[in-house]
Protein backbone atom coordinates (compact mmCIF):
# COMPACT_ATOMS: atom_id res chain seq x y z
CA UNK A 1 0.00 0.00 0.00
CA UNK A 2 1.36 3.28 -0.91
CA UNK A 3 -0.15 6.84 -0.07
CA UNK A 4 -3.25 7.97 2.04
CA UNK A 5 -6.79 8.10 1.07
CA UNK A 6 -9.36 6.72 -1.75
CA UNK A 7 -6.72 7.91 -4.29
CA UNK A 8 -4.02 4.96 -2.21
CA UNK A 9 -2.29 2.55 -4.36
CA UNK A 10 -3.01 -0.93 -2.75
CA UNK A 11 -2.00 -4.25 -4.79
CA UNK A 12 -0.37 -7.67 -4.10
CA UNK A 13 3.32 -7.64 -5.59
CA UNK A 14 4.24 -11.43 -7.30
CA UNK A 15 7.72 -11.26 -8.49
CA UNK A 16 9.73 -14.24 -9.24
CA UNK A 17 12.41 -15.31 -6.52
CA UNK A 18 15.67 -16.28 -5.98
CA UNK A 19 15.01 -19.34 -3.78
CA UNK A 20 14.73 -22.79 -5.12
CA UNK A 21 12.61 -24.62 -3.26
CA UNK A 22 9.45 -23.05 -1.68
CA UNK A 23 8.87 -25.90 0.34
CA UNK A 24 11.69 -25.11 2.32
CA UNK A 25 10.20 -21.85 3.57
CA UNK A 26 6.79 -23.07 4.67
CA UNK A 27 7.03 -20.97 7.44
CA UNK A 28 6.99 -17.72 5.03
CA UNK A 29 4.02 -18.79 3.14
CA UNK A 30 1.20 -15.77 3.93
CA UNK A 31 -2.54 -16.53 4.58
CA UNK A 32 -4.87 -17.24 1.49
CA UNK A 33 -7.31 -14.82 3.54
CA UNK A 34 -7.16 -12.40 6.36
CA UNK A 35 -9.87 -12.67 8.96
CA UNK A 36 -10.71 -8.59 7.85
CA UNK A 37 -12.56 -10.10 5.00
CA UNK A 38 -14.76 -12.42 6.51
CA UNK A 39 -17.59 -10.25 7.33
CA UNK A 40 -17.07 -9.09 3.10
CA UNK A 41 -17.61 -12.70 1.72
CA UNK A 42 -19.89 -14.00 4.30
CA UNK A 43 -22.01 -10.81 2.83
CA UNK A 44 -22.03 -11.55 -0.63
CA UNK A 45 -22.74 -15.76 0.06
CA UNK A 46 -25.67 -14.92 2.83
CA UNK A 47 -24.18 -16.36 5.33
CA UNK A 48 -22.91 -15.19 9.09
CA UNK A 49 -19.12 -15.00 9.38
CA UNK A 50 -18.63 -17.63 12.36
CA UNK A 51 -20.27 -20.23 9.47
CA UNK A 52 -17.85 -18.86 6.68
CA UNK A 53 -15.02 -19.46 9.19
CA UNK A 54 -16.24 -22.75 10.27
CA UNK A 55 -16.27 -23.86 6.35
CA UNK A 56 -13.00 -22.75 5.87
CA UNK A 57 -11.17 -24.24 9.15
CA UNK A 58 -13.44 -27.56 7.69
CA UNK A 59 -11.26 -27.19 4.02
CA UNK A 60 -8.08 -26.23 5.93
CA UNK A 61 -7.63 -24.92 8.85
CA UNK A 62 -5.16 -22.70 8.20
CA UNK A 63 -5.38 -22.03 4.47
CA UNK A 64 -1.74 -20.84 2.75
CA UNK A 65 -0.38 -19.64 -0.41
CA UNK A 66 2.91 -21.25 -1.64
CA UNK A 67 4.78 -18.91 -2.26
CA UNK A 68 7.31 -17.02 -0.26
CA UNK A 69 6.50 -13.49 1.66
CA UNK A 70 9.67 -11.16 0.77
CA UNK A 71 12.11 -13.57 -0.68
CA UNK A 72 14.34 -11.69 -2.70
CA UNK A 73 14.30 -10.82 -6.32
CA UNK A 74 15.64 -13.54 -8.96
CA UNK A 75 19.12 -12.06 -9.29
CA UNK A 76 20.41 -11.39 -12.66
CA UNK A 77 20.00 -7.90 -14.73
CA UNK A 78 17.39 -9.11 -17.50
CA UNK A 79 13.67 -7.23 -16.79
CA UNK A 80 10.64 -8.80 -15.83
CA UNK A 81 7.70 -8.73 -18.20
CA UNK A 82 4.71 -6.72 -16.28
CA UNK A 83 1.34 -7.31 -15.75
CA UNK A 84 -1.45 -5.33 -14.12
CA UNK A 85 -4.57 -7.39 -12.77
CA UNK A 86 -8.05 -6.67 -12.34
CA UNK A 87 -10.11 -8.58 -9.97
CA UNK A 88 -13.91 -9.03 -10.91
CA UNK A 89 -17.18 -7.89 -8.96
CA UNK A 90 -16.96 -9.22 -4.89
CA UNK A 91 -13.36 -10.68 -5.46
CA UNK A 92 -10.15 -9.17 -4.40
CA UNK A 93 -6.33 -9.36 -4.33
CA UNK A 94 -5.64 -12.83 -3.20
CA UNK A 95 -8.12 -14.14 -5.09
CA UNK A 96 -6.13 -14.97 -8.35
CA UNK A 97 -3.29 -16.33 -6.15
CA UNK A 98 -2.89 -19.51 -8.24
CA UNK A 99 -2.92 -17.50 -11.83
CA UNK A 100 -0.38 -14.68 -10.45
CA UNK A 101 1.83 -17.45 -9.04
CA UNK A 102 2.21 -19.41 -12.32
CA UNK A 103 2.72 -16.10 -13.97
CA UNK A 104 5.79 -14.82 -11.50
CA UNK A 105 7.26 -18.82 -11.81
CA UNK A 106 7.49 -18.12 -15.31
CA UNK A 107 9.57 -14.73 -14.86
CA UNK A 108 6.89 -12.25 -14.89
CA UNK A 109 5.76 -9.83 -11.94
CA UNK A 110 1.81 -9.34 -11.47
CA UNK A 111 0.27 -6.30 -9.64
CA UNK A 112 -2.85 -7.52 -8.58
CA UNK A 113 -4.70 -4.43 -8.00
CA UNK A 114 -7.42 -4.30 -4.99
CA UNK A 115 -10.50 -1.80 -6.32
CA UNK A 116 -11.88 0.58 -3.93
CA UNK A 117 -14.96 1.45 -5.85
CA UNK A 118 -17.04 -1.23 -3.27
CA UNK A 119 -16.77 -3.73 -6.28
CA UNK A 120 -14.21 -6.06 -3.62
CA UNK A 121 -15.46 -8.26 -1.24
CA UNK A 122 -13.63 -5.95 1.73
CA UNK A 123 -10.85 -3.86 1.40
CA UNK A 124 -9.49 -0.81 3.69
CA UNK A 125 -7.30 2.75 3.19
CA UNK A 126 -5.54 4.73 5.52
CA UNK A 127 -7.25 8.02 5.01
CA UNK A 128 -3.91 9.90 6.76
CA UNK A 129 -0.66 9.71 8.44
CA UNK A 130 -2.25 9.74 11.43
CA UNK A 131 -4.86 7.06 11.33
CA UNK A 132 -2.21 5.03 9.78
CA UNK A 133 0.44 5.83 13.02
CA UNK A 134 -2.88 4.87 15.08
CA UNK A 135 -3.56 1.59 12.75
CA UNK A 136 -7.28 2.88 12.34
CA UNK A 137 -8.58 1.84 9.12
CA UNK A 138 -11.20 2.97 6.62
CA UNK A 139 -12.97 0.01 5.14
CA UNK A 140 -15.03 -0.41 2.36
CA UNK A 141 -17.47 -3.56 1.96
CA UNK A 142 -19.14 -4.89 -0.96
CA UNK A 143 -21.93 -2.92 -2.67
CA UNK A 144 -24.83 -4.91 -4.19
CA UNK A 145 -26.44 -3.57 -6.94
CA UNK A 146 -29.71 -5.86 -8.20
CA UNK A 147 -29.47 -6.81 -11.17
CA UNK A 148 -33.28 -7.06 -11.78
CA UNK A 149 -33.28 -3.30 -10.71
CA UNK A 150 -33.68 -0.13 -12.93
CA UNK A 151 -31.35 -0.78 -15.85
CA UNK A 152 -30.18 2.20 -16.05
CA UNK A 153 -29.67 3.08 -12.49
CA UNK A 154 -27.29 -0.42 -12.51
CA UNK A 155 -25.90 0.78 -16.16
CA UNK A 156 -24.74 4.50 -14.42
CA UNK A 157 -23.34 2.72 -11.16
CA UNK A 158 -21.16 0.28 -12.89
CA UNK A 159 -20.12 2.91 -15.43
CA UNK A 160 -18.90 5.01 -12.21
CA UNK A 161 -16.70 1.88 -10.63
CA UNK A 162 -14.97 1.07 -13.99
CA UNK A 163 -14.28 4.92 -14.35
CA UNK A 164 -13.00 4.64 -10.78
CA UNK A 165 -11.04 1.09 -11.37
CA UNK A 166 -9.49 2.26 -14.30
CA UNK A 167 -7.90 5.01 -12.57
CA UNK A 168 -6.72 2.63 -10.17
CA UNK A 169 -4.97 0.29 -12.73
CA UNK A 170 -3.35 3.58 -14.07
CA UNK A 171 -1.86 4.07 -11.08
CA UNK A 172 -0.44 0.96 -10.37
CA UNK A 173 1.22 1.31 -12.99
CA UNK A 174 2.90 4.87 -11.99
CA UNK A 175 3.36 3.48 -8.88
CA UNK A 176 5.60 0.31 -10.60
CA UNK A 177 7.16 3.37 -12.67
CA UNK A 178 8.03 4.99 -9.72
CA UNK A 179 9.43 1.39 -8.20
CA UNK A 180 11.30 0.58 -11.57
CA UNK A 181 13.07 4.14 -10.94
CA UNK A 182 13.79 4.22 -7.80
CA UNK A 183 11.61 6.59 -6.30
CA UNK A 184 8.54 4.62 -5.01
CA UNK A 185 9.69 2.35 -2.14
CA UNK A 186 6.98 2.90 0.57
CA UNK A 187 4.90 -0.19 1.75
CA UNK A 188 2.52 1.00 4.43
CA UNK A 189 1.80 -2.75 5.19
CA UNK A 190 5.47 -3.48 5.41
CA UNK A 191 7.65 -0.50 6.07
CA UNK A 192 11.02 -2.63 6.65
CA UNK A 193 10.74 -4.31 2.88
CA UNK A 194 13.71 -4.47 0.79
CA UNK A 195 11.76 -5.69 -2.23
CA UNK A 196 10.86 -2.72 -3.76
CA UNK A 197 14.45 -1.35 -3.46
CA UNK A 198 15.79 -4.92 -5.74
CA UNK A 199 13.05 -4.44 -8.37
CA UNK A 200 14.40 -0.83 -8.91
CA UNK A 201 15.55 -1.21 -12.86
CA UNK A 202 14.14 -4.91 -13.38
CA UNK A 203 10.58 -4.03 -14.49
CA UNK A 204 10.10 -3.96 -18.44
CA UNK A 205 7.42 -1.28 -18.63
CA UNK A 206 7.30 -0.17 -22.46
CA UNK A 207 5.38 -3.48 -23.19
CA UNK A 208 3.36 -3.41 -19.69
CA UNK A 209 -0.05 -5.65 -20.08
CA UNK A 210 -3.11 -5.30 -18.43
CA UNK A 211 -5.15 -8.30 -17.08
CA UNK A 212 -8.80 -8.54 -15.82
CA UNK A 213 -11.18 -11.31 -14.71
CA UNK A 214 -14.63 -10.54 -15.65
CA UNK A 215 -15.80 -7.21 -14.42
CA UNK A 216 -11.78 -6.63 -14.31
CA UNK A 217 -12.26 -7.54 -18.18
CA UNK A 218 -14.60 -4.52 -18.72
CA UNK A 219 -11.80 -2.70 -16.54
CA UNK A 220 -8.66 -3.78 -18.66
CA UNK A 221 -10.97 -2.27 -21.88
CA UNK A 222 -12.15 0.88 -20.48
CA UNK A 223 -8.39 1.76 -19.30
CA UNK A 224 -6.70 0.90 -22.47
CA UNK A 225 -8.80 2.79 -23.92
CA UNK A 226 -8.03 6.11 -21.89
CA UNK A 227 -4.00 4.70 -21.25
CA UNK A 228 -1.88 3.67 -23.95
CA UNK A 229 1.08 2.77 -21.71
CA UNK A 230 -0.48 -1.00 -21.49
CA UNK A 231 0.92 -2.76 -25.11
CA UNK A 232 -1.53 -5.87 -24.86
CA UNK A 233 -5.10 -6.68 -22.73
CA UNK A 234 -5.50 -9.99 -21.43
CA UNK A 235 -9.38 -9.93 -21.01
CA UNK A 236 -10.66 -13.10 -18.63
CA UNK A 237 -14.45 -14.18 -19.15
CA UNK A 238 -15.02 -10.68 -19.06
CA UNK A 239 -18.68 -9.36 -18.17
CA UNK A 240 -18.98 -6.27 -20.47
CA UNK A 241 -22.55 -4.71 -19.06
CA UNK A 242 -21.33 -1.63 -18.35
CA UNK A 243 -20.05 -1.34 -21.80
CA UNK A 244 -23.23 -1.86 -23.61
CA UNK A 245 -23.55 1.85 -24.85
CA UNK A 246 -19.50 2.37 -25.47
CA UNK A 247 -19.96 3.40 -29.13
CA UNK A 248 -16.71 4.88 -29.92
CA UNK A 249 -14.58 1.67 -27.55
CA UNK A 250 -13.96 -0.54 -30.72
CA UNK A 251 -12.40 2.01 -32.84
CA UNK A 252 -10.40 3.33 -29.97
CA UNK A 253 -9.21 -0.39 -29.54
CA UNK A 254 -9.30 -1.59 -32.45
CA UNK A 255 -5.07 -1.24 -33.00
CA UNK A 256 -4.67 -3.02 -29.37
CA UNK A 257 -3.47 -6.61 -29.45
CA UNK A 258 -5.87 -8.30 -27.03
CA UNK A 259 -6.66 -12.10 -26.00
CA UNK A 260 -10.15 -12.66 -25.04
CA UNK A 261 -10.47 -15.88 -23.22
CA UNK A 262 -13.42 -17.51 -21.97
CA UNK A 263 -15.44 -20.03 -19.99
CA UNK A 264 -17.72 -22.12 -21.99
CA UNK A 265 -20.69 -21.73 -19.72
CA UNK A 266 -20.81 -18.16 -18.58
CA UNK A 267 -21.02 -16.24 -22.08
CA UNK A 268 -23.77 -18.13 -23.19
CA UNK A 269 -25.71 -17.72 -19.74
CA UNK A 270 -24.95 -13.60 -20.00
CA UNK A 271 -27.52 -12.44 -22.63
CA UNK A 272 -26.03 -9.58 -24.77
CA UNK A 273 -22.71 -10.10 -23.89
CA UNK A 274 -21.34 -11.74 -26.46
CA UNK A 275 -23.33 -9.14 -28.25
CA UNK A 276 -20.64 -6.65 -26.73
CA UNK A 277 -17.93 -8.27 -27.13
CA UNK A 278 -17.86 -9.37 -31.34
CA UNK A 279 -18.04 -5.41 -31.10
CA UNK A 280 -15.00 -5.18 -29.43
CA UNK A 281 -12.35 -7.82 -30.88
CA UNK A 282 -10.45 -7.43 -33.65
CA UNK A 283 -9.47 -9.61 -36.54
CA UNK A 284 -5.83 -9.78 -35.21
CA UNK A 285 -6.83 -10.46 -31.56
CA UNK A 286 -6.75 -14.26 -29.92
CA UNK A 287 -9.51 -15.38 -28.72
CA UNK A 288 -10.17 -19.11 -27.25
CA UNK A 289 -13.13 -20.63 -25.10
CA UNK A 290 -12.35 -23.23 -22.67
CA UNK A 291 -15.04 -26.08 -23.48
CA UNK A 292 -17.63 -26.79 -19.93
CA UNK A 293 -15.19 -24.36 -17.81
CA UNK A 294 -17.11 -22.35 -15.78
CA UNK A 295 -16.39 -18.41 -14.63
CA UNK A 296 -14.75 -19.43 -11.65
CA UNK A 297 -11.64 -21.13 -13.12
CA UNK A 298 -9.90 -18.15 -13.15
CA UNK A 299 -9.46 -18.01 -9.60
CA UNK A 300 -8.71 -19.53 -6.41
CA UNK A 301 -12.04 -21.07 -5.73
CA UNK A 302 -11.98 -24.65 -7.76
CA UNK A 303 -8.95 -25.48 -5.20
CA UNK A 304 -10.54 -24.63 -1.93
CA UNK A 305 -14.31 -25.34 -2.34
CA UNK A 306 -14.55 -26.90 -5.20
CA UNK A 307 -16.60 -25.73 -8.59
CA UNK A 308 -20.34 -24.56 -7.42
CA UNK A 309 -21.45 -23.19 -10.70
CA UNK A 310 -23.27 -24.98 -13.21
CA UNK A 311 -24.02 -27.89 -11.45
CA UNK A 312 -26.29 -28.78 -13.63
CA UNK A 313 -23.77 -29.58 -16.47
CA UNK A 314 -21.24 -31.74 -16.81
CA UNK A 315 -17.94 -29.56 -16.23
CA UNK A 316 -14.46 -29.89 -16.67
CA UNK A 317 -12.05 -30.42 -13.74
CA UNK A 318 -11.99 -27.65 -11.67
CA UNK A 319 -7.84 -27.77 -11.62
CA UNK A 320 -7.57 -28.91 -15.14
CA UNK A 321 -9.87 -25.57 -16.39
CA UNK A 322 -7.82 -23.32 -14.16
CA UNK A 323 -4.68 -25.08 -15.61
CA UNK A 324 -5.18 -24.95 -19.45
CA UNK A 325 -6.33 -21.26 -18.81
CA UNK A 326 -3.25 -20.10 -16.97
CA UNK A 327 -1.31 -21.95 -19.70
CA UNK A 328 -2.89 -20.08 -22.81
CA UNK A 329 -2.35 -16.63 -20.53
CA UNK A 330 1.54 -18.05 -21.16
CA UNK A 331 1.30 -18.67 -24.46
CA UNK A 332 0.08 -15.30 -25.07
CA UNK A 333 2.49 -13.45 -23.66
CA UNK A 334 5.64 -15.88 -24.47
CA UNK A 335 4.05 -14.63 -28.18
CA UNK A 336 4.25 -11.14 -27.40
CA UNK A 337 6.79 -10.81 -25.27
CA UNK A 338 9.26 -13.36 -26.61
CA UNK A 339 11.98 -15.38 -24.19
CA UNK A 340 11.96 -12.92 -21.34
CA UNK A 341 8.87 -14.82 -20.51
CA UNK A 342 10.11 -18.64 -19.32
CA UNK A 343 7.72 -20.83 -20.97
CA UNK A 344 7.83 -23.91 -22.37
CA UNK A 345 5.23 -26.03 -22.00
CA UNK A 346 3.25 -25.89 -25.58
CA UNK A 347 2.90 -29.61 -25.19
CA UNK A 348 1.01 -29.57 -22.68
CA UNK A 349 -1.94 -27.12 -24.27
CA UNK A 350 -1.49 -29.94 -27.21
CA UNK A 351 -2.36 -32.62 -25.39
CA UNK A 352 -5.69 -30.89 -24.18
CA UNK A 353 -6.50 -29.28 -27.14
CA UNK A 354 -9.70 -31.10 -27.46
CA UNK A 355 -10.99 -28.82 -24.68
CA UNK A 356 -10.35 -25.90 -26.63
CA UNK A 357 -11.91 -23.81 -29.42
CA UNK A 358 -10.28 -20.80 -31.41
CA UNK A 359 -13.30 -18.26 -30.86
CA UNK A 360 -15.35 -16.48 -28.17
CA UNK A 361 -17.71 -18.77 -27.41
CA UNK A 362 -19.12 -22.40 -28.54
CA UNK A 363 -21.81 -21.18 -30.00
CA UNK A 364 -19.96 -19.24 -32.56
CA UNK A 365 -18.51 -22.15 -33.48
CA UNK A 366 -21.59 -24.16 -34.19
CA UNK A 367 -22.84 -21.07 -35.54
CA UNK A 368 -19.88 -20.94 -38.23
CA UNK A 369 -20.15 -25.16 -38.89
CA UNK A 370 -24.04 -24.63 -39.56
CA UNK A 371 -23.47 -21.97 -42.09
CA UNK A 372 -20.67 -24.14 -44.08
Amino acid sequence: MSGYGEESTFLRLWYPASLTDVKKHASQWPRWMDNDYLQGFSAILGIWPIFLRTALRWVGDDLRIPGVWNADVLEGTQQFPTVVLSHGLSACRFLYSSLCMQLASHGIVVAAVEHKDESAASTFFYENESKYLSGKKSTIIFRTVSATSDTGHQLLVRRRQLDIRASECSRALDFLIGVNEGRCCENLLDPETKILEQLKGRLDLETASLMGHSFGGATTLVTAAKDDRFKQLIVLDSWLFGLKNEENMPKVLAKVPKLFLNADYFQLDLKGNLDIMRKLVSPTDSKFTVKKSTHEQFCDSPNIIGLRLNRDKPRIDGNLGLRINTHIVLRYLKERLGDSVKWDNGNFLQENADHIISDISVQETTQLSTKL
